[in-house]
């Protein structure tokens, strides 16, 4: 197998598959890398679409990576197309879920907790929390 068959063609094709990604999952919506600038002065780039063709790029090279010396041509071709269309979702897909649980596990350990307000007046409030069973056991 030549250079272009192993390294080139199903990376290209990963590439395009990147595009099929934003054509199909996006609309077609394509948005162009930019610089965003917050309110603190850092500096920020945001890939925009561009970050879809080069996880296809990636996903199309590393799908035939382990089996490119037992397959035919046209098959890696394939491989990689699809790999690249789906490269992008299934990264994101996988981020979505460690997100939620994460999210979750927050949200349980935050509601062991009870805010409350300790002082009865002035012009500011201080307040403590206290675990949810610790004001149980004082009404108790």
């Amino acid at each position: 197998m030549s250079l272009l068959e192993v390294i080139l063609l199903p990376m290209i094709m990963g590439g395009l598959g990147g595009l099929g990604h934003i054509l199909i999952f996006k609309n077609g919506h394509f948005t162009f890398p930019r610089k965003l600038v917050d309110e603190n002065g850092e500096k920020h780039i945001i890939f925009g679409s561009t970050k879809d063709i080069i996880i296809g790029i990636f996903a199309g090279y590393l799908s035939i990576l382990p089996v490119m010396d037992t397959m035919p041509i046209w098959y890696a071709i394939y491989i990689s197309l699809l790999s690249g269309i789906g490269g992008s979702s299934v990264i994101t897909r996988k981020i979505e879920q460690n997100l939620a649980i994460t999210k979750a596990e927050y949200i349980q350990e935050l509601s062991q907790y009870q805010l409350e307000t300790t002082s009865k007046g002035g012009s500011s409030k201080h307040n403590e929390v206290k675990p949810v069973d610790e004001e149980r056991k004082n009404q108790g």
